[in-house]
């Protein structure tokens, strides 16, 4: 759910700046900037998704392995733009908001580690009747 709000939070805050203050990547915008959008809100949505899926331990996992690969490439797009600007000043234009995917990314791994435990508990109980 951590990574749900965080995730949804980082869609609609910027992502780049430039040496002015304005807002150069980030929220809802026409052109190469929604692709990080729509990769935030579809990760934000598989992470609500998955919270629902508990009779299904695996397809759940897989969900969260799903999910840690499109933030790493929503956070790749942002690179990629962040690079692809003329301006030299390329820390000074990220914005703190980028640590939000990083955060995700330790709780979905944490959700992933948890699902996980849930299985052999659930494997070893099985085991014993």
């Amino acid at each position: 759910m951590i990574a749900a709000i965080l995730m949804g939070i980082y869609a609609f805050m910027p992502s780049l700046w430039d040496t002015n203050g304005k807002t150069i990547l980030g929220g809802y915008r026409e052109g190469v900037d929604m692709v990080p959008f729509i990769l935030s809100c579809l990760t934000a949505l598989l992470s609500f998704i998955t919270i629902f899926k508990f009779k299904s331990l695996r397809f759940q996992k897989t969900l969260c392995v799903v999910n840690i690969l499109l933030i790493i490439a929503a956070l790749a797009t942002v690179c990629c733009i962040a690079l692809m600007q003329k301006d030299g000043d390329l820390l000074g234009s990220i914005t703190y908001y980028n640590i939000l995917p990083v955060l995700s990314i330790i709780f979905l791994l944490l959700a992933h580690k948890g699902i996980s435990h849930d299985q052999r508990l659930l494997s070893g109980s099985s085991r014993i009747r």
